[in-house]
């Protein structure tokens, strides 16, 4: 019997069947279809009705998914809430079959900044998107594919023959030590085994009509929830699928009759956003735009009208780790389960306005929702998030919330689960 709370099972399937940035967009727009939305096409006039639920999926990794309210006159602004879809991984390289006395490996990448020795001595599987042929050849079919079992391993060597391992850490060679090993030459694997043969089983189709692939490694553990007394989870792809949850999630579950509220969900976070998935790119602008026009208003008042609304960047924080005190601020150091956090950055690394984060406390407040800050070391350069891109391209006061991690890009990273359900609190708040 499942006795999670609904947000916890909810980010729970999220992240079991969110293995690629495809995968997690697939899963968002089941639940969104399960919830009465309608989905629509970007190349299409959208006829959109006051009271309507609406998503729009172009590039298979990006979602934008809205409501409008039965009163809605969209001078009334809008709210927005962001995410994106892709995590750090490991991907595989065009003709990546590599023979190595006996054993098949595959040639492999690195994406975003994971923690390269996390991947080591654990099950690995293969998800992504698959290129088929089609009739014409600018309009190839698109599958995707998730072999959901162990096909892949990247074992460590061995302590005897690296006797300094726990002193120096471990030093990885991308291009020599990032080689995964899919099995040994035998009745299966031949010499002259393609991965493309091995994706034509998987998918059904010949192996001579797949053209292309983008497919990434991923850790095949399933999410836990551990502690004494369970109040911590641990499970890959934390970042940020905690965010994707409680967005989808909690713009699904929420109800406003004078306002448009929308949810982006962007690829390539990881590696800067400059791509025409990710967050800085004109997408989003067309998005509003074809909303705005549905209702026989043009660009310019469209951006006069979100002028006055609220934008979130929702992404994964740094919680406090008690085994590394010193790398926190010495004033804003947020713990696990102690609520959402608000970050701030005078650099605008993270989205920072002084004003919507008093309306962010102030609707925390209200609602009874924990809430805590945070602000980098000064010492540190930390990292950063779609927000500060996202919102030179609109014109609206936006803030930067997530919830607190430990082992922030491992292969499996560390929350506290009250964590996540504040976050949903926080959201379904943030669009009611």
């Amino acid at each position: 019997m499942n006795t999670n709370p609904k947000e916890i099972q909810q980010l729970m399937d999220y992240l079991t069947n969110g293995t690629s940035a495809f995968h997690v967009v697939e899963h968002s727009k089941k639940v969104l279809r399960d919830a009465g939305f309608q989905e629509l096409s970007l190349k299409e006039d959208w006829k959109l009705e006051p009271g309507g639920h609406y998503f729009c999926a172009p590039f298979g990794t990006t979602l934008y998914a809205f409501t409008i309210g039965s009163a809605c006159r969209l001078s009334n602004g809008i709210h927005i809430g962001g995410a994106h879809t892709d995590f750090p991984a490991i991907k595989i390289k065009p003709n990546p079959e590599i023979i190595s006395h006996n054993y098949f490996q595959l040639n492999t990448e690195v994406y975003g900044g994971p923690i390269l020795h996390t991947f080591f001595d654990r099950p690995l599987s293969l998800a992504g998107k698959v290129v088929v042929r089609g009739e014409r050849y600018d309009k190839p079919v698109c599958r995707f594919v998730d072999f959901k079992r162990p096909v892949l391993y990247l074992p460590s060597l061995a302590i005897h023959m690296n006797r300094e391992i726990n002193e120096k850490g471990v030093s990885i060679d991308n291009q020599k030590h990032l080689l995964p090993i899919l099995g040994t030459i035998n009745e299966q694997l031949s010499k002259d085994t393609t991965l493309m043969d091995l994706l034509s089983d998987e998918i059904g189709v010949s192996s001579k009509d797949i053209l292309d692939y983008d497919l990434c490694v991923y850790c095949l553990e399933q999410p836990a929830l551990v502690g004494i007394s369970r109040e911590f989870l641990s499970s890959p792809r934390l970042d940020d699928i905690t965010s994707v949850c409680a967005l989808i999630h909690g713009l699904a579950e929420s109800s406003n009759d004078d306002r448009v509220n929308l949810v982006c969900l962007f690829d390539n976070e990881e590696v800067g956003s400059l791509s025409k998935q990710g967050a800085d790119s004109a997408l989003p602008s067309v998005i509003l735009g074809k909303i705005w026009q549905s209702f026989g208003k043009n660009s310019v008042e469209c951006m006069a009208d979100i002028s006055d609304g609220l934008m979130l960047s929702l992404d994964v924080a740094h919680a406090y780790h008690p085994n590394h005190a010193g790398t926190q601020d010495i004033t804003n150091y947020p713990i696990t389960n102690g609520g959402i956090i608000l970050k701030s950055a005078s650099n605008q690394s993270y989205a920072w306005d002084c004003e919507i984060i008093g309306s962010l406390i102030a609707l925390c407040e209200q609602e009874e929702i924990p809430f805590q800050r945070f602000a980098k070391h000064s010492n540190s350069k930390g990292g950063g998030t779609i927000a500060s891109v996202i919102s030179s391209h609109l014109p609206m006061k936006t803030a930067d919330v997530g919830v607190g991690l430990l082992a922030m890009h491992s292969s499996r990273e560390f929350m506290g689960v009250q964590d996540q359900i504040s976050l949903a609190r926080f959201v379904k708040a943030f669009f009611n």
